[in-house]
């Protein structure tokens, strides 16, 4: 589990002090599951050599491009109460959508798990302690 990354982080902070602040919500983000992008990985090595060699895929769906307040709002479902703060930021040089066409016509990928699967499968696992010491170094990369 990592909790440096922005669904998995806005989620504990949550969940587990009932605030947060969000620097910039407006801003996009392309998201994926590890296990889908596992799988994609997996997908790559067993095509052939022809079809991937020097080229490039972007790794995902577009459906799961997110503004960071949309994520706020998917987490909200499932922490009613917490506090949110937003900070306005103009500029971010990772605001950006992606493309995933050429992943999922030329090597048939599709996502299985979405970003609101990810987000209960994060509160599942705190809820039920799952996850133990979470501000734990090990977390973060």
């Amino acid at each position: 589990m990592r909790f440096d990354l922005t669904v998995n982080e806005f989620t504990l902070e949550m969940m587990t002090t009932k605030r947060l602040k969000v620097f910039g919500e407006q801003f996009w983000r392309p998201y994926i599951h590890v296990r889908d992008a596992a799988r994609a990985i997996l997908g790559v090595l067993q095509s052939p050599g022809a079809k991937v060699a020097h080229r490039v895929f972007n790794v995902g769906d577009t459906t799961q491009n997110f503004q960071k307040q949309q994520l706020v709002d998917l987490i909200r479902k499932h922490v009613p109460d917490a506090v949110i703060e937003y900070v306005r930021k103009t500029e971010d040089p990772r605001d950006y959508r992606v493309s995933f066409a050429r992943i999922q016509s030329e090597l048939g990928f599709h996502i299985t798990l979405t970003v609101p699967d990810g987000i209960a499968e994060t509160v599942r696992l705190i809820q039920f302690g799952i996850l133990r010491n979470t501000g734990d170094p090990n977390f973060k990369n």
